[in-house]
């Protein structure tokens, strides 16, 4: 008879990720912004996105702007925010992660948090 030797490891996922957040107030900035950009060499694999705002009009995304990957994107005349949990995207290699607007209300706020590891 076999022996079989059982273990849980108790891992902190968490603890090997980061955030970033912030405020972008389109009053007072250009579109697009870069929000986060990686170490030389490495690359953001994104696992969450969130995205709020008080405009009522108009689109805002937060993309990839070198390969083109959407992370997450808001119609303003419909929804207010959008939490990407558990979402799985990675850039290439230096690429950074910028947000995005047009048509939103002049002054609108823009909220911002982006949970990310840096792999090479």
């Amino acid at each position: 008879m076999s022996q079989h030797k059982h273990f849980v490891r108790d891992v902190d996922t968490l603890a090997s990720e980061t955030c970033v957040s912030g405020e972008i107030d389109t009053g007072a900035e250009t579109s697009p912004k870069t929000v986060l950009t990686p170490t030389s060499g490495y690359k953001l694999d994104t696992r969450s996105v969130y995205i709020g705002t008080d405009s009522t009009a108009g689109e805002i995304e937060v993309k990839f702007p070198t390969s083109n990957k959407l992370l997450g994107k808001i119609y303003c005349s419909k929804f207010a925010m959008v939490t990407l949990d558990g979402i799985r995207i990675t850039g290439g290699t230096n690429e950074s992660i910028q947000i995005s607007w047009s048509g939103t209300d002049t002054g609108a706020k823009i909220f911002y948090v982006i949970r990310y590891k840096e792999v090479q």
